[in-house]
This record gives C-alpha cells, structure tokens and sequence, in this order.
C-alpha cells in the first residue's frame, strides 16, 4: 500500500516577521532547523522510496536535512514552488493594507476572486500543483513519495485532492513541518493524517527529560 506525504517547510525568518514569502525566499530560523530535523526522524518510519522538493530555499533546506537522517536525495520540482504573491512578495500585512486596501480585503473574504499585481491566482496554482503531483504519482507508480513543498500550495493540493472549493482556502491550516499523509488503499486514495505536529511535542518532552 503506498501514500503520498507532504509537508511544509520548517519556519523562516520571514514567517516570524509576518512577510508574504511567495517565490521571494528566506533562510530557515535556528528553530526552522530544528523542526527539520525532528521531522526527519519522524519520518524514518515512513518507509520513504523517493523524495521531491520545491526549489525554493526555504523547502530545499528542508529536505535536505531530511533527506540527510533518511539516506535520500531529494529531486527538485518546480510544480511544488510556492504560490506567486507577486507584489505583495516581502510586504508585512500592515503594509499590504496601506498598499493594496481594497485586494487585501478580497483576499481575507473570498481569496479565489482576488487578483493580487503580478501575482499567480488560487485557479492556476491549483493547477500547476496538482498537475506536478499527478505527474509524480504516476512516474512513481507503487512508491511511498515524500514531497517538500509551502503552505499555500500544499492547502491548494489538499483541496484539490478533497474536492473541495476555492473559497473554502482559509478551512485549512498548514503549520511549518507539519505532516499531510495520502495513503492509496484497495477503495481509492485516503487522507489519513492532516497538519500533524504532535511528533515534536512529544520528541521535545522527551529531550526535556533527557530521553531524547
């Protein structure tokens, strides 16, 4: 039985300073670091085949750590590259809102008609990724497949995958390194596990009791 598993990257700079990443790119924090790294030790039991990653700094940080404690390098994927934000790309929200008033509201109330400058659009990402991952699901046909890649273009996937509506963009919630698992049973594919995190919480207790 194989799945599919997709995370996110671990957090960045720009993460706790509230910026739009977008394709912009920041480096990972020394706690981003950190989250790669129990995620790979979690993953050691996931019987990974083959790995792909967005080409983005932030996702390729991951993996690679990742694939350092797993023993796979990872393949760069560019159908896996974070939503374009376009101009809002490096911008904070407060200076969005000072800026673009009027697309940041269309953007927090209903985020598939906004049209953000230069930016790339719910309906194309949706496409450009789930046409990515249904290339790599079929070339890695019987393989358990590890995909690195951003928030938004994870929820846009997850969506797609669950038949679910655009506008239903803010439903889900993408945490950094947290884990999305697609299993394909005897019935059809499954999500079988959603944002999950609690493997640090319970890797953190156990380094605080000296155990880890």
């Amino acid at each position: 039985m194989s799945k599919i598993i997709l995370v996110r990257h671990g957090e960045t700079m720009w993460n706790t300073e509230g910026r739009t990443q977008g394709r912009k790119d920041s480096s990972l924090t020394e706690k981003g670091l950190k989250q790669a790294f129990y995620l790979g030790q979690r993953l050691k039991r996931e019987n990974i085949d083959v790995m792909y990653t967005s080409p983005l700094k932030r996702a390729k940080s991951t993996a690679e750590i990742i694939g350092n404690i797993i023993n796979i390098e990872p393949i760069l994927e560019a159908g896996l590259a974070e939503l374009g934000f376009g101009a809002w790309e490096g911008l904070t929200v407060k200076e969005i809102q000072e800026g673009y008033p009027d697309t940041l509201k269309a953007w927090h109330t209903a985020p598939h008609t906004a049209i953000i400058p230069e930016g790339e659009g719910l309906e194309t990402g949706q496409a450009r990724v789930s046409t990515s991952i249904n290339e790599i699901i079929k070339e890695s046909e019987g393989k358990n497949i590890l995909l690195v890649s951003h928030g938004s273009i994870i929820k846009l996937y997850l969506l797609y995958f669950l038949n679910m509506d655009l506008a239903d963009y803010y439903r889900l919630r993408l945490d950094n390194c947290s884990i999305n698992i697609i299993e394909f049973k005897t019935r059809g594919p499954v999500l079988i596990k959603y944002n999950d995190v609690s493997f640090m919480d319970i890797i953190l207790e156990g380094e605080e009791y000296g155990q880890g």
